[in-house]
């Protein structure tokens, strides 16, 4: 059976809620502090923990993320004396299972573990098995996987949506490598890069004479996709006089080629991505509201490169490679001070724009097998450096200030080069502050990122980085 954790002080509850687990055949593991909890999960393999949010060292909501992250993934179920709508949404934003109310029967807290369970098992039995090239094991990106694993068993209509780079097609791809028609073809259309004009004869096809230049039958791209999946990539930008037409091929399965007299019908299943505000555009007029309903089924929200940074190493080994490989030059590894310089950056390319940089990198430098920054092309190489000077500008100009008692730089700093001074300062100067921001914030990361402006994601980063103490963790 499983293996379950109780974080909660009040022990009347914690022991009453084991007795009810043990006697389910479980194995429930009790303790009073977040501290005390965060220990048992990273030396335990647990299925389930029942997280108090009231504990004498901390706020439980703010180690939520650290529990979800954890090898085994377990399944979190917030339990809290008075329910807030609230505190309920944040909750189940950052992955929690259920939120209930203490006062819940015996019945009830027993219901909220066995589908739990019951989830996390079909969760991980439902973990693709082609993954098409998409790297990285962050838990954002294990989320996105599970979801989309889940989705590929059912015919659903799966909307992808996320910023530019972020690997929308890699996603359509394993969906649909995971799916029941994998046997079949997978059609990739490119809605930004149809005009109106032509957008009606690529998707519906035509017939010999339709139009001037039509000298033979061509089946379109939504015949092709008979039995397979039909991927509209950017499909936001779908010529607004075909939104209709395709809104009638979805309802009925059913298309008429231009030139012909008679419907013709696919069986496809429609997989959509875009990067732009789908809910916005409908506001504006820009898109069908009836039709957005139809393509968002199940809608995959993918992290920006930014949000799952814990994947930047393995991405950068496994591109530096396949680089290398292709290009038959040797192989290479990225310098820790490179590693740095990226680790910075905000990346609003995502991973495409990792990937054209690691590309850069390898061309300039053909016969080295460590990079460092100094490979960089100058243009790049003053991107990064600027993009490094704006984040440090926009750290020290948050609402919590820096503290005033910081001393002058040692004159052993200026025997340094000079990008290695900037590199110190800046290391300096960045924990300093962290150090600052989570006393003035008592040590609750809600604060922290309320005060800062950091995202949650990366003021983890960062105080891992700076080995900095955080709620429920010992130094």
């Amino acid at each position: 059976m499983a293996n379950i954790l109780i974080i909660d002080d009040d022990e009347l509850f914690s022991m009453a809620l084991a007795d009810v687990l043990a006697g389910e055949g479980h194995h429930p593991h009790r303790v009073p502090t977040l501290a005390a909890g965060r220990a048992v999960a990273e030396s335990t393999d647990l299925s389930l923990i029942f997280l108090d949010l009231q504990l004498p060292d901390g706020y439980g909501m703010d180690i939520l993320p650290d529990l979800k992250a954890l090898p085994d993934s377990p399944e979190v179920i917030v339990i809290t004396g008075s329910l807030d709508a609230r505190q309920a949404e944040t909750a189940i934003s950052n992955g929690a299972w259920d939120f209930i109310k203490k006062t819940s029967t015996q019945l009830e807290m027993k219901l909220s573990c066995i589908r739990a369970l019951e989830y996390r098992k079909t969760r991980l039995a439902a973990l693709p098995v082609h993954r098409e090239g998409i790297i990285g094991n962050s838990p954002a990106l294990r989320r996105c996987l599970e979801h989309m694993a889940q989705a590929a068993r059912s015919e659903a209509e799966v909307l992808l949506l996320g910023e530019t780079g972020t690997g929308k097609e890699l996603f359509a791809r394993a969906l649909h490598a995971n799916s029941p028609r994998r046997e079949k073809e997978l059609v990739v259309v490119d809605c930004a890069s149809m005009t109106e004009t032509i957008a009606g004869s690529e998707l519906f096809g035509y017939r010999r004479g339709a139009f001037t230049g039509a000298v033979a039958d061509r089946a379109g791209l939504i015949q092709r996709a008979h039995r397979g999946t039909l991927f509209l990539d950017e499909v936001s930008e779908l010529p607004a006089a075909l939104q209709g037409n395709f809104l009638r091929v979805l309802e009925s399965k059913a298309f008429r080629p231009l030139g012909q007299d008679h419907e013709l019908s696919s069986n496809f299943r429609l997989v959509c991505a875009s990067n732009r505000n789908m809910g916005e555009m409908v506001q504006r007029g820009e898109f069908r509201e009836d039709l957005l309903f139809r393509i968002q089924t199940v809608t995959i929200h993918l992290p920006p490169l930014r949000e799952r940074l814990e994947d930047l190493d393995e991405l950068i080994h496994t591109h530096l490679g396949i680089i290398s490989r292709h290009s038959r030059l040797p192989s290479k590894t990225a310098s820790p001070e490179l590693m740095h310089l990226f680790a910075q950056h905000d990346w609003p390319g995502n991973v495409r724009e990792l990937v054209n940089t690691l590309k850069a990198l390898a061309a300039s430098a053909p016969l080295e097998r460590v990079l460092y920054p100094s490979h960089l092309p100058r243009e790049l190489h003053v991107r990064f450096l600027k993009s490094c000077t704006t984040d440090s500008r926009a750290v020290s100009s948050s609402r919590t200030a820096l503290p005033p008692d910081r001393s002058e730089p040692s004159a052993e700093l200026f025997d340094l080069d000079w990008k290695t001074y900037c590199v110190q300062t800046r290391e300096a100067a960045e924990k300093a502050y962290l150090v600052h921001l989570m006393q003035r914030s008592g040590y609750t990361i809600k604060k922290a990122v309320e005060h800062s402006g950091l995202s949650q994601a990366r003021l983890y980063g960062l105080l891992k980085k700076y080995d900095i103490p955080r709620p429920g963790r010992s130094s």
